[in-house]
Order: C-alpha cells, then structure tokens, then sequence
C-alpha cells in the first residue's frame, strides 16, 4: 500500500470520527439545551410570565456593548413591551451583519427559571432598525437568526444609548 493510499484512509477515518463526535455532542448537548430554550420561549407566550430583565455586557470589549453596567428593568410596562417584541420576533437572514452594538438580556420567569438570549442591533442590513435575537450558546447557535425591527430602538431608549456609550 502507498503512502497516498494509507494518508487518504486515514484522512476518511478521521473525518468519520469527526462527524461522529458532531453528532453525539448535538444529541447529548444542544438538543436539551435546545429544548429548554423552546420550553422556555412558549412560557412567555402567556401574560406576565416575566418579571424581570437584566441587561448586561455581551462581550468584554465595551466599543460593541450596548450599555456597560448591568440595567435592570423592574417596570412591568416596559417588560411587557419587551416580552412582546421577543414573542413577535420573525425568522430572518444573516445579511453579513455587522454589529452597531450587542446586550447579553437574561429573562426571571414566574416559574423561577431564567434565560439568556444576546440581542444585536445591526447597522448593514436593508432593513433599518433590524435587530437580531440570537438564542442558545456559543457551540449550539441558531440556524437562523431570529429578528424584530422594534426591540433594538426600544432597548436604546430605555438605556439612553447614544450612538456610543463611551
């Protein structure tokens, strides 16, 4: 046998372990992580189900944050404004977007459960005001962004964003 041939069953068996290892980690990682988002995204559905919303730092360069201390929001109004824009959200593109600023949003749920969710407002797309909601963690991301075209405008204005906040 060549050195060709043996690099090229090696090179194969390689990739089959690779795949392999995708796949058992989708399975015993990301699926139930996948299923507590989706369980924890129809429990807002009903009315009040949050009670409250914290707004923290997504990345630890702040040119890219929209705010650099954590905001808390108590204010039922406005959680109930925010509640809905994220129930409202619609599936959308990528777009390459480039972010104008990023917030890492953690959700208090009535059932005592909570959920982060990090929310991008993007600057290149077509749409003005589109902001993308980007649910699950870094290894198990969404397919497909989800987005509102209120949320973003909505959060700057509760945090007094302006443009750059520092």
């Amino acid at each position: 046998m060549k050195t060709k041939d043996k690099v090229s069953i090696g090179g194969g068996i390689f990739f089959a372990v690779m795949l392999i290892g995708v796949g058992i980690y989708e399975k015993k990682v990301c699926n139930p992580e996948w299923k507590t988002i989706e369980e924890n995204l129809e429990h807002i559905r009903k009315a009040n189900t949050v009670k409250k919303i914290e707004l923290y730092q997504a990345y630890d360069y702040p040119n890219t944050n929209l705010t650099r201390d954590t905001v808390e929001i108590l204010d039922t109004c406005d959680i109930e404004s925010i509640q809905e824009m994220i129930n409202n959200r619609y599936q959308g593109h990528w777009n390459r977007p480039t972010h104008a600023w990023t917030v890492t949003m953690k959700l208090t749920l009535d059932n005592a459960n909570t959920m982060e969710l990090k929310i991008a407002k993007i600057t290149n797309d077509n749409i003005p005001n589109l902001t993308h909601l980007y649910f699950g963690s870094l290894h198990c991301q969404d397919h497909f962004p989800s987005c509102s075209e209120t949320l973003g405008d909505y959060l700057e204005q509760l945090t007094a964003y302006g443009g750059t906040n520092f």
